[in-house]
């Protein structure tokens, strides 16, 4: 007699993958990609490494799905404090200051979001999540913005110069930076996206 799925079995399944899922999240805010082994999530999900092997193909489907949970979240974030602001100087500085100070508080997690080495399933899901955040802050400048540069121009320079601007504070080899460090760098970064859009 063939296997049928009832709602109690499905429920229980469910509740066994959102478990494992936010073991690996936890495991991954931690220590990273590298230190998200099936063993490890495992030991946080208090679980065998076959019970997730019953759920998942391999390791990179489950830290695709994790991370495309936790990058839906961060891209929700920023999406709330774009829909806040009413001008375009406001706008960029909003976006500097949600994306840097999120970091900072979550070095490990934006070091693995952002920077980190990961398996191909993971980097199809951070080009989208780096898609997604151009596409919300391009279309919000579009509705603020007079400048002639191009919206989406200016989305994927502000995009971009934040990255590069987090190499050095997220590497986890060197010493969190000071609050007045964090400071200057979000005031530096809100200078240069407000000229590249004629805001001062």
């Amino acid at each position: 007699m063939a296997y049928r799925e009832t709602p109690r079995t499905r429920a229980r399944a469910e509740h066994r993958r959102a478990r494992i899922e936010r073991a690996a999240h936890q495991v991954i805010a931690s220590g990273g990609f590298e230190s998200a082994s099936i063993a490890a999530v495992a030991r946080e999900a208090e679980c065998s490494a076959g019970l997730i092997y019953t759920y998942y193909e391999n390791r990179d489907e489950l830290l695709g799905i994790v991370f495309a949970h936790a990058a839906g979240h961060e891209l929700a974030v920023v999406e709330a404090a774009i829909g806040q602001t009413g001008d375009a100087g406001g706008l960029v500085d909003a976006v500097t200051e949600v994306f840097i100070r999120r970091a900072v508080i979550g070095r490990a997690l934006a070091h693995a979001l952002l920077l980190e080495d990961v398996p191909s399933t993971v980097q199809i899901e951070r080009r989208a999540l780096r898609r997604g955040y151009v596409s919300a802050i391009a279309s919000r400048l579009e509705e603020l913005s007079t400048s002639e540069i191009p919206a989406e121009v200016v989305a994927r320079s502000l995009v971009g110069s934040i990255s590069e601007n987090l190499v050095d504070v997220l590497d986890p080899e060197r010493s969190p930076p000071n609050s007045a460090d964090v400071e200057s760098l979000i005031a530096a970064l809100s200078t240069f996206a407000r000229t590249a859009i004629g805001e001062q």
